[in-house]
């Protein structure tokens, strides 16, 4: 899964249509969006030095390598956080071939959505496939998203418990 700005969200960021906080260093724009952010604790858990939600800012864009930064954002389920890098930076690709999981895992987060990753299809009530981009995916748990099945960060709006 990549989480590298699209065009169109980069569009939106620069002409105001959406105002994302952006944390910058030389080689590397990460972008975040609190309206987007499901809280799933990703970015927390795998770069505690560049995450801490206990500090502010809570990025420190210059805690870690770029490479680091990348791997990371790229694991945000909702693309509440994305990434640009500046002038030439490039990210090496490492040749490993990524395993695939043969089940799913359906983790249910604390007053959230659950999260599915792994092995799995998404189906509407017509059973016809629902595309996903990436290994991961937010259904909404609440009942108020905008975006049904999936999680768009509602349930901290409403105070959804659960």
């Amino acid at each position: 899964m990549s989480n590298k700005v699209t065009k169109t969200e980069l569009d939106l960021f620069n002409t105001g249509a959406e105002k994302p906080k952006s944390y910058t260093t030389g080689d590397l724009t990460v972008y975040w969006r609190s309206d987007l952010c499901i809280h799933s604790a990703n970015c927390l858990i795998e770069l505690p030095e560049v995450f801490d939600s206990g500090r502010r800012p809570w990025i420190n864009i210059k805690a870690a390598a770029v490479s680091e930064i990348v791997r990371t954002v790229n694991t945000c389920p909702s693309r509440a956080l994305v990434y640009k890098l500046n002038g030439k930076t490039e990210i090496k690709k490492t040749t490993k071939k990524k395993k695939i999981a043969k089940f799913a895992r359906v983790q249910v987060l604390n007053n959230g959505p659950a999260l599915i990753t792994g092995n799995f299809i998404v189906r509407d009530a017509n059973k016809k496939k629902i595309r996903i981009s990436g290994n991961v995916v937010a259904i909404c748990r609440c009942g108020g998203t905008k975006s049904p099945p999936f999680c768009d960060g509602t349930h901290r709006k409403i105070g959804f418990k659960g």
